[in-house]
């Protein structure tokens, strides 16, 4: 789902949970790139509602307004609103700007909203919780290669029309393919059709696929979504692209549906503009040879399942790799440092040795990468000192290697990445086929000279 899609620009009213009789009219815009902001005709709180207010002996109120009164009474953790008959949650919000009148009350106030649920009320003290996280991301359709569409062309005979072929298009959702994960949750990979075109001009099928993951019990929005970023990596790594959100439901089931004798779950719509973005020069279109692996090379739903797996054990580490590659800009030296410190926090879970030194760790993770590794980098002792110099440099400040090229502590924070890559794809139990694909794939075949040279 495209950006503009996905932002929106409401008019409804807006309430404090502890004030649901206090409603005030206002508009919600949300953009994808940006934030989202809460502009209303009125205010939450009067002015002789804020500050510290103290009573006199002689029966005068006092109000005292300092910077902390204005912070504290200007944030707002929980706001309710309602509007086009949905119901909104908006989380961590504060106010940015604010117009009082001393004469005849009113005013205007203008509140920076950090999280907005669309389709449920979370109350004034309710944990922010679901037992379900739907996650649909940009390139995934691509990465899974399948499709529920068929198109045949029957060719013109003698009683048809000379001018084409007869163009027939058919679909059908595919079934769900499942995995069962060690926990107890379960992840679905599902299937959608949908039909499109003004029924004149133009007719269309499209298709998408996306991951639903089922728990077994609540769990907190913030580790759904960090279960949700899990397979956001495994795709950004799998087709070398950044695999944007393009939408995220939660599912709780306290909201539903219910129509005569049917009850049916109603997702919550979650929107937050995030921060990893899709920075390609060809947003939504990918190739198949562009692809470092395909799903069904990786093992299909079990393999994402035995990644997920292996993501709960190096969860922090593989954040702090993607959040490097994700990065719209970065120093140079900030790559390599981070990327040094995942490998050293994987080798040091993985291994158990907590004393290990630094290059001690690089040359068991080499190990564990295995063949394809050495033949991208040549000789690993001499890569791995390369390695640790730069890193002691950038990390003690010792300013040993200003003569090195950036282009060369580039390629050597690259080689960094890809020796993260694929330990975790070996913790992952990731088939041969995804190897022998990445070997053969044009930018390690560009890389691994680049590399190289700059030892």
């Amino acid at each position: 789902m495209s950006d503009s899609l996905r932002a929106f620009d409401i008019e409804g009213e807006w309430w404090l949970p502890e004030h649901e009789d206090r409603k005030v009219a206002g508009r919600l815009r949300f953009d994808p790139n940006s934030s989202a902001e809460l502009r209303l005709i009125g205010t939450f709180r009067s002015m002789f509602e804020e500050g510290d207010r103290s009573l006199q002996s002689d029966g005068t109120a006092i109000i005292e307004v300092s910077k902390d009164t204005i912070e504290r009474d200007g944030t707002y953790p929980r706001i309710h609103g309602l509007a086009n008959g949905k119901q909104y949650t908006l989380e961590d919000c504060f106010r940015s700007r604010t117009t009082r009148h001393l004469i005849g009350g009113g005013g205007t106030e203008t509140v920076h909203v950090n999280q907005i649920f669309q389709g449920a009320y979370f109350e004034k003290d309710e944990a922010l919780a679901a037992d379900g996280v739907s996650v649909e991301l940009r390139y995934l359709t691509h990465w899974i290669c399948h499709t529920g569409i068929k198109e045949t062309h029957a060719f013109p005979v003698a009683d048809l029309p000379l001018n084409g072929p007869e163009i027939t298009l058919e679909a059908r959702a595919l079934d769900d393919a499942i995995v069962t994960l060690p926990d107890g949750d379960t992840l679905r990979l599902k299937h959608s059709v949908t039909i499109n075109g003004d029924r004149i001009t133009t007719r269309e099928l499209s298709q998408k696929f996306f991951f639903r993951l089922y728990t077994s019990s609540l769990r907190p929005v913030p580790e759904l979504v960090e279960r949700a970023s899990d397979l956001q990596d495994l795709v950004s790594i799998a087709t070398g692209r950044t695999a944007e959100f393009d939408g995220m439901r939660f599912w709780h089931p306290d909201v539903t549906w219910e129509g005569g004798d049917r009850q049916e779950r109603e997702p919550i719509e979650f929107f937050v503009p995030w921060n990893s973005k899709d920075k390609s020069k060809t947003p939504g279109k990918l190739s198949l040879h562009e692809m470092f692996f395909t799903y069904a090379e990786f093992g299909g739903i079990d393999g994402v399942g035995r990644w997920l797996e292996s993501v709960a054990r190096h969860r922090e580490a593989l954040g702090r790799v993607m959040a490097s590659k994700y990065a719209k800009s970065m120093f140079v030296s900030d790559r390599l440092l981070n990327r040094a410190a995942a490998l050293e926090a994987f080798d040091r879970a993985a291994s158990g040795h907590s004393q290990s030194k630094f290059k001690t760790r690089l040359t068991r993770c080499a190990d564990l990468a295995g063949n394809l590794f050495v033949w991208l980098v040549g000789d690993v002792g001499i890569w791995a000192e390369a390695v640790r110099r730069d890193r002691d440099d950038i990390a003690h400040h010792l300013g040993t290697r200003v003569k090195q090229t950036p282009s060369a502590q580039l390629f050597l924070a690259d080689s960094l990445y890809w020796l993260f890559v694929l330990c975790m794809l070996r913790d992952a139990r990731a088939p041969e086929e995804v190897f022998d694909r990445i070997e053969k794939h044009p930018e390690l075949e560009w890389l691994g000279p680049k590399i190289r040279a700059g030892l």
